[in-house]
């Protein structure tokens, strides 16, 4: 077993979107650290970017697991504020995009759509700013595809014209973590 101390920087979500891992930075270098079921819900309430953390790790399966955590907030920030900044559009990003993975939605093009706005979205280097999962059923099938962006939901949802509306989201964001506003 190792401990590894440093200064929370952000969760990392799976491909599917869960957020399993936290990113731990100790000084230059960053771990990924993936946190038991059991720890999750707690946590994601309760770090909060630039906390002290201290983690009991082992490696297993390829990736730092934790074993136990312990937070420490007041601590010196190990991390520059531009970086924080970057980190915290990890953490709370400015979009959430769940494109509809049940019946008929599935079968009118959901999976498709999915994975074509990933792709959209990697091309546009939007990783931070938007979050992207598969969700259950939006009780709109005859509609699908369906996708809810933070919380509205879009019916017949077609990618090309999904982009507009996320790029809107992820500008206003980025205007308000640079200091613009609504410019």
């Amino acid at each position: 077993m190792q401990i590894l101390t440093g200064t929370f920087v952000g969760f990392w979500p799976t491909g599917k979107g869960k957020l399993k891992f936290i990113r731990l930075r100790d000084g230059e270098q960053e771990h990924q650290v993936k946190l038991p079921k059991y720890m999750r819900a707690g946590l994601m309430r309760e770090l909060v970017v630039g906390m002290g953390v201290k983690v009991a790790v082992r490696w297993h399966d390829h990736s730092w697991q934790a074993t136990d955590i312990i937070l420490f907030p007041g601590v010196e920030l190990l991390v520059s504020p531009p970086a924080l900044a970057k980190s915290m559009a990890a953490t709370q990003p400015a979009c959430r995009v769940e494109v509809c993975q049940k019946g008929n939605c599935r079968q009118q093009g959901g999976g498709e759509l999915l994975q074509e706005l990933g792709e959209m979205i990697r091309a546009q280097g939007w990783e931070e700013w938007v979050f992207l999962a598969g969700s259950g059923c939006q009780k709109a099938c005859k509609q699908g595809p369906n996708v809810r962006i933070n919380g509205h939901i879009i019916h017949h949802a077609e990618a090309q014209t999904l982009l507009p509306r996320l790029a809107a989201q992820v500008q206003q964001v980025a205007n308000q973590h640079l200091g613009c506003g609504d410019r």
